[in-house]
């Protein structure tokens, strides 16, 4: 099965472009020929006389050119504009259907990075520094890359980006604002001029060119004028940036563009703790209080806090469902305080599309500010983390953590103007986890009391998906322990499914399951092997990891705590199931997709009893912290000790416990998992290949000692042999002169997938012992080849002498000819079969007559090689044909069918070898 793993990206094509910009900040690459001579300073003084007339005088610095490149400067801020049907530039969404379930929005990004500045230009006014710069403008959908760096403009499905070279001033004015006034030029965006500018005054322009000419309009597009303005002082100590982009061409101009407003800030600045917070917000209500309660509140010191606080520093928080929200099927176009537009269309209750994230954070003592980001659940949370610009999706933050209780609180202001500051928000890191609580941080956003906007609160929480997340699991195992809340009802669910006694008997001692060994990393690699990360079925991919064993968490390295030596243990899980979003052959798994596990393992029977907790769109009256907990699950891994013939699998079944009339209740799902991770799997492979090469050892002393001893019968007596197919005895001599001519493997090949074949394991340290069990096997089978042969001669001297006594002779022309005919039909079968599976599951990209003409007589080839395998096929005709079955006969064919018959189960009972899929790219 072809496994897709996501692409990644190819950032580092134009890293050593750029010295200023990070790799993955939106922005063209250093343009070296770019020449920064200023000469349209007269008419950029004419633009910006309003602001230069109002300028304020400088202060005398050596190191402005250094200072202002580093505070003039910003990247992956916001932008919008005015919507007059005059757009900046095109867009092609051809890149996402959007009537996919997956339709990401794009977003509009800038970044400005000042490239030169002159303070003893002699054109320059007075109170002024000359600058030029670069503004890097566009749309995108989850990319920041920019391909085609020296173009002005570059366009692609999913992404465009516009390139503005500006030059201007740099002031001061006497309201405490640092500016820029700049002018600009850039090249005409469009392949075509706008519909609204298709009249007669352009037909001269379009003569003089070809009409199906794909390139950009290339147009002088120099009259684009830009103000910056950044606050020197500012709420919150956040570094703002806002300006406005306008054309100065005339409305009916076709390269006239609406305007366009910036947002952005280069971070929180502070010389001190003071300048963060002054005093303390008071808040009087706490939404948190019932989860503080039941959870427990982890209450660091001033400086633990400030670390721990830092190393959540861009995680992506989840936002809880709404089960407030009227209607089983409700949309919300507003979520707490946050205002949802472009980027983030209509989201339903369950706000599984919705993420948080805590950027710029500052932390002195207990002081604390920071900005709040809300961003869609497609949008990689790196580049989310890089963004700058304020939005009605931004609540920059400031407050103070409380050690005493635990509580980190703060005040929020919308948007940036940042004059909307009725938000709060609440903050605490739970000290325990839970079947209902799995959260290491855990916040609520909302409405303060004394303002009159209400909403519900806005939970939402820096979620555990994967067992050691976080550095490695170093928080989880020193502020974190596990409350098995669950473990009465997993006990209930055990006794109720067990096993009869005896079955259960015979289970515990004839196989072994994955145990906990009395080795050093004994539990790690229990773990390990408790581990399911591999399909279902072609659409259906399941993860279930390990979260808690015991008492302790597990983490990413071999360090764990000592487990109690028992046959039962406690266990938390988390368990994922994937969908193919195209998924057509089974019904959905949509319901169950993300289900928190804690129950029971029973290692002597390789079984887990787990109660499974699930979020649910909308509230009910027997929640448990809003989620569906009335869910059994059950986990059977396959038994170790025969993994070497059969892949280790598990089975998953799921049931609801509610009542079929129950909104939530749900089909019983029942899972069987294709092969899952086995340590021992390489000392597996080379038992199988040892084993296998003793059977034909043994399997041919079998047949040649049976020959043997019914050649030393035929002294006494041979008539009765007489009636041995002769062509049941040539078919075993030509097959296996077949398989020693070409060097195939003796008896049966040896299963094992193409994915295996690609990269088998090297045998080296049993090439010896293989090398000899194979030249022993091709021995033993020259001497049954030579045995059969000697058997040929006989049965040709018993019918000479029952045709010396006038009987009748078999015919051997009738059985050669039916088994001839036999083989024919089975093996136009075969293709017939084949066949219809290629028309129906066709072959990208290898479609051709030639291609199928090879895979049908690599096929023929294949059940050529094995003829030998149908040799007793003449036989069973001549036993139908003949009517004659001599005892010795019989006795003899018997002797040929029962090992054969062997040899048939052991391949059907076999997996082929294979590897467990790596599937680590799988996005949860």
């Amino acid at each position: 099965m072809g496994l897709q793993v996501l692409s990644v990206w190819t950032l580092l094509l134009f890293l050593p472009l750029s010295d200023a910009a990070s790799y993955d900040d939106f922005s063209f690459p250093i343009d070296h020929l770019l020449i920064h001579n200023y000469t349209r300073l007269t008419e950029i003084k004419k633009h910006c006389n309003p602001f230069i007339s109002s300028a304020s005088e400088l202060e005398s610095d050596d190191n402005w050119a250094s200072r202002l490149k580093n505070e003039l400067s910003f990247f992956n801020g916001d932008w919008e504009q005015d919507s007059y049907g005059a757009p900046l530039m095109p867009f092609d969404d051809s890149d996402m259907s959007h009537a996919t379930s997956s339709f990401i929005s794009p977003w509009k990004i800038v970044s400005f990075e000042v490239k030169n500045v002159s303070s003893t230009s002699s054109h320059h006014p007075k109170n002024t520094i000359s600058i030029s710069g670069v503004l890097s403008i566009g749309i995108t959908r989850n990319s920041t890359v920019i391909s085609e760096p020296f173009l002005k403009f570059h366009k692609k499905p999913g992404m465009s980006a516009l390139r503005v070279d500006f030059e201007g001033f740099y002031l001061e004015t006497e309201g405490g604002k640092n500016l820029v006034c700049l002018l600009g030029n850039s090249t005409f965006p469009f392949k075509k001029v706008p519909t609204r500018y298709e009249s007669d005054d352009m037909t001269s322009y379009y003569n003089l060119r070809n009409p199906y000419n794909e390139d950009h309009v290339i147009l002088p597009h120099d009259k684009i004028f830009l103000v910056l303005k950044y606050p020197k002082t500012s709420p919150f100590s956040i570094k703002q940036i806002h300006g406005e982009m306008k054309s100065l061409n005339k409305k009916d101009d076709f390269e006239y563009f609406d305007n366009v407003h910036i947002t952005s800030h280069l971070g929180i600045f502070s010389s001190n703790s003071e300048d963060l917070i002054s005093e303390s917000e008071s808040f009087d209500q706490n939404p948190l209080q019932d989860a503080m309660v039941e959870d427990g509140v982890n209450k660091f010191n001033n400086s633990e806090f400030c670390k721990i606080l830092k190393s959540f520093e861009h995680k992506a928080y989840r936002v809880m469902p709404n089960l407030k929200l009227g209607g089983q099927n409700g949309f919300q176009d507003k979520v707490g305080p946050f205002l949802l537009g472009n980027e983030i269309q209509l989201v339903d209750r369950n706000n599984e599309n919705l993420r948080i994230l805590m950027q710029n954070i500052i932390c002195k003592e207990e002081k604390v500010s920071g900005v709040l980001r809300m961003y869609p659940a497609s949008m990689d949370p790196h580049l989310a983390a890089r963004r700058t610009g304020l939005s009605s999706l931004t609540l920059s933050v400031k407050g103070t953590w409380n050690p005493s209780t635990g509580l980190l609180s703060m005040t929020g202001c919308l948007g940036p103007t940042l004059v909307k500051c009725d938000t709060g928000v609440l903050l605490y890191f739970p000290k325990s986890f839970s079947i209902k609580q799995r959260n290491v941080v855990f916040g609520s956003i909302y409405g303060l009391k004394s303002q009159t906007g209400f909403y519900h609160p806005v939970f939402f929480g820096l979620e555990m998906l994967s067992p050691g997340l976080y550095e490695d699991g170093w928080y989880s195992n020193a502020y974190l322990s596990y409350n098995y809340s669950k473990s009465d009802l997993a006990i209930e669910f055990q006794e109720r499914i067990q096993e009869p006694w005896l079955l259960n008997y015979i289970r515990k001692s004839l196989f072994w399951y994955p145990t906990l060994e009395e080795e050093k990393d004994g539990i790690f690699h229990l773990l390990n092997d408790l581990r399911i990360d591999t399909f279902s079925s072609s659409e259906t991919f399941v993860r279930v990891e390990v979260l808690s064993f015991g008492g302790s968490f597990r983490t990413n390295d071999n360090h764990f705590y000592e487990a109690p030596k028992n046959e039962v243990f406690n266990i938390s899980m988390n368990l994922y199931i994937v969908e193919n979003p195209r998924k057509v052959k089974e019904e959905s798994y949509q319901h169950v997709s993300k289900l928190y596990l804690e129950g029971l393992y029973d290692q002597s029977v390789g079984k887990m009893y787990l109660i499974g907790c699930r979020k649910v769109s909308y509230d009910h009256v027997d929640l448990e912290r809003g989620l569906d907990c009335l869910i059994e699950v059950g986990i059977e891994y396959s038994c170790v000790n025969t993994r070497w013939l059969i892949n280790p699998t598990a089975k998953i079944t799921i049931r609801s416990q509610r009542n079929e009339e129950d909104n939530y209740h749900f089909k019983t799902i029942r899972l069987q998992t294709f092969m899952i991770h086995d340590k021992k799997h390489e000392k597996n492979v080379i038992f199988r290949k040892l084993f296998e090469g003793y059977l034909r050892v043994f399997l041919l002393l079998v047949f040649n000692a049976h020959i043997l001893n019914k050649m030393r019968k035929m002294r006494k007596s041979i008539e009765p042999f007489a009636y041995i197919s002769l062509t049941m005895l040539g078919l075993w001599i030509i097959g296996y002169g077949i398989n020693l001519i070409n060097g195939k493997e003796i008896m049966f090949i040896s299963s094992e997938t193409q994915y295996y074949k690609n990269q088998p394991y090297d045998h080296q340290s049993y090439k010896r012992y293989l090398s000899i069990i194979d030249y022993l096997t091709r021995f033993l089978v020259l001497v049954s080849m030579f045995l059969m042969a000697k058997i040929s001669h006989i049965v040709l001297k018993a019918r000479k002498a029952l045709k010396s006594q006038d009987e009748s002779t078999p015919s051997e022309k009738k059985i050669l000819m039916m088994t001839l005919g036999f083989y024919m039909c089975y093996l136009l079968l075969i293709m017939v079969e084949h066949g219809i599976w290629i028309y129906l599951n066709p072959l990208q990209g290898e479609s051709t007559k030639d291609y199928y003409v090879k895979l049908m007589m690599d096929l023929l080839r294949y059940h050529v090689y094995m003829l030998q395998d149908y040799f007793m096929v003449p036989q069973i005709i001549a036993l139908y044909v003949w009517k004659n079955h001599p005892r010795d006969q019989r006795s003899f064919i018997n002797g040929l069918w029962i090992p054969s018959l062997v040899l048939f189960v052991y391949e059907i009972v076999r997996d082929p070898v294979d590897y467990p899929i790596i599937a680590h790219d799988i996005v949860l």
